[in-house]
């Protein structure tokens, strides 16, 4: 009845798999937990195998890392029943009826998602961004307001989706860097009819990036935005403040503005106290900066 499926890549996940069995053995549905190691280091390999000890469970190893996208396509290839659960592995369960309250909603929608929290507490300095940010768009996330966009607010992170809606809507294997699966994965939902329900099931983010990682992956989120501009247009604030800076023809303001304060603002982003406007900014002054060096490739004949 329910395939969980986890994709992992140096994380160990143990925990949040022991959790989840001893939900789904409780109630007494058929179900299975399949874990797809993304070509871990080996240290964490070693530590997972652990989870093919636990009942229902099995951990898969993959020799060559295949990005985000191609690993969930094979966790849905793998999977035995018609429910899929998604759950990333830096999930922690935080309700004793997390399985229960998705089985209960799968019928009502093909597609649930349940939503994500983060620590209460900053857990370090050092994750300061992420934390500030993620804490900062947590009151946009609630259910009522996931309910006014569905499909603009799907996430990844934890949801449930039907077979036929997953089979019509894989993920799409040409986003191969980090970044915007999921946004386009609700794009396609949106466009072939699927609903989408959200509700109040929650995991808590267990693994909040330093501040330099989280900085690096944000640039290579908005180079993948950048390479499917055309398949997200209208689902990016990084898109729309783009084309309305270009519309006004202020884009040499700001890519002046972010050369000149680059560094400046780097050193806030990666320091104690980051300011969120700052990031934002950063955010648009990266995608304006990348978009004419891709552009001037091109017209070199480069690319």
């Amino acid at each position: 009845m329910l395939s969980i499926l986890i994709p992992t890549y140096n994380y160990v996940c143990v925990k949040l798999v022991t959790d989840l069995q001893r939900q789904a053995e409780a109630l007494g549905c058929a179900y299975e937990i399949l874990v797809a190691d993304d070509a871990s280091e080996e240290e964490y390999k070693r530590k997972n195998r652990e989870i093919n000890k636990l009942p229902c469970c099995k951990y898969i190893e993959l020799q060559e890392n295949v990005g985000r996208s191609r690993i969930r396509n094979i966790l849905a290839h793998l999977a035995q029943y018609d429910f899929f659960l998604f759950l990333d592995c830096d999930g922690r369960v935080v309700r004793h009826d997390f399985i229960w309250r998705y089985m209960d909603s799968r019928k009502l929608a093909d597609v649930v998602c349940g939503g994500i929290l983060h620590p209460d507490k900053l857990p370090s300095p050092k994750v300061s961004l992420r934390y500030a940010y993620e804490k900062s768009a947590e009151r946009r996330f609630t259910v009522k307001e996931r309910a006014q966009r569905p499909f603009g607010m799907f996430r990844s992170f934890n949801f449930l989706i039907s077979r036929k809606a997953f089979e019509s809507c894989p993920f799409d294997e040409s986003i191969r860097n980090y970044g915007y699966e999921d946004v386009l994965m609700g794009v396609q939902l949106e466009r072939q009819g699927f609903q989408v329900l959200h509700i109040d099931n929650p995991l808590v983010n267990e693994d909040i990036e330093r501040n330099g990682a989280y900085l690096r992956k944000t640039e290579e989120s908005i180079q993948t935005l950048y390479a499917h501009r055309d398949k997200l247009e209208g689902n990016s604030g990084i898109l729309r403040m783009y084309d309305a800076l270009r519309w006004k023809k202020m884009l040499p303001c700001v890519l002046f503005l972010y050369r000149l304060f680059r560094p400046i603002i780097r050193r806030n982003l990666l320091g104690r106290h980051p300011n969120l406007f700052l990031f934002n900014f950063y955010k648009v002054g990266y995608y304006a900066r990348w978009a004419q060096k891709e552009r001037q490739k091109e017209a070199a004949g480069l690319v």
